[in-house]
């Protein structure tokens, strides 16, 4: 029997997914907007919440896990009080950092690990505890500094655009996806969804020009951008999810999953966003 698209949204979770986003809103809009000390504990508390599912997915023992807090904590206040300078060349590495974990996954359409060379316990378990630093600290501590250098309507803006891109592709790739983008990676994701995705992210981006202090063109493709990054960002954790064997990285939100299943598009999609508001100057 033939699935109706009211059976597809049921097994998508959509009632849960509408619910904890009602609640979860709300919350990120205030904080940002109360800025300071508020919004700085949110995003350390995703940060730590992250890390938690993190090291869970990774399976690292204490010791590891102990090093990857560290990690996590200095990479954060460093990037916190480094010039624009040198924030951008870590942003750099950590990019680098990311790809050189995640490539693997896709090579030859397959789901597999690092190198064989490299394939021990003790190199992947010391690789991912410092990876996990790596890949919470500085998306987070990128979203600290954004707020205090650049109006907090650039970060809602940001926000905004994630959002219109997940919600256009959930809603298009559920609802009327047929050619299947990534099947080892995440089944469930349709190239249909992902151009909605990109549309809906340069339209939100459009939108929300002034917020950027930006020409609508320039802003569109800004929107375009950050949908393609946060897209990715949702297959990069994906892949971590898979070569883990579990669906979700945790349980905390309901319908979404854990903390690096809603923020996985925003980890990759926020440096990339930072960046772009350095280059093309918005003014502070």
């Amino acid at each position: 029997m033939d699935e109706t698209l009211s059976d597809r949204f049921r097994r998508a979770s959509l009632r849960m997914r509408i619910l904890t986003a009602a609640a979860g809103i709300p919350v990120v809009v205030i904080a940002l907007w109360l800025g300071g000390r508020w919004w700085t504990g949110m995003v350390v508390l995703v940060a730590l919440l992250g890390w938690h599912e993190f090291v869970r997915l990774h399976r690292l023992g204490k010791g590891h896990r102990a090093a990857s807090l560290v990690v996590l904590a200095v990479l954060f206040a460093l990037l916190l009080r480094v010039s624009s300078a040198v924030a951008s060349g870590v942003l750099a590495v950590w990019a680098a950092a990311l790809v050189a974990d995640t490539v693997p996954s896709f090579r030859r359409g397959r789901l597999q690990s690092l190198p064989p060379a490299r394939r021990t316990e003790a190199f992947r378990a010391a690789w991912h505890a410092g990876l996990g630093g790596w890949y919470l600290a500085v998306p987070t501590a990128v979203l600290a500094r954004w707020r205090s250098e650049f109006p907090a309507a650039s970060v809602l803006s940001f926000f905004l655009v994630v959002w219109a891109t997940d919600t256009a592709a959930y809603f298009i790739g559920v609802g009327a996806g047929r050619h299947r983008l990534a099947p080892a990676i995440s089944p469930g994701k349709s190239w249909e969804g992902a151009a909605a995705g990109l549309a809906a992210g340069a339209l939100a981006g459009f939108l929300t020009a002034g917020w950027w202090a930006m020409p609508p063109g320039r802003a569109a493709v800004v929107g375009a951008l950050i949908a393609l990054a946060s897209q990715i960002g949702d297959l990069a954790e994906s892949a971590m999810k898979r070569k883990a064997g579990v669906k979700d990285a945790g349980s905390l939100l309901p319908g979404h999953g854990g903390i690096l299943d809603r923020f996985d598009g925003v980890f990759v999609a926020a440096p990339a966003a930072y960046l772009l508001a350095r280059l093309w100057g918005m003014p502070r």
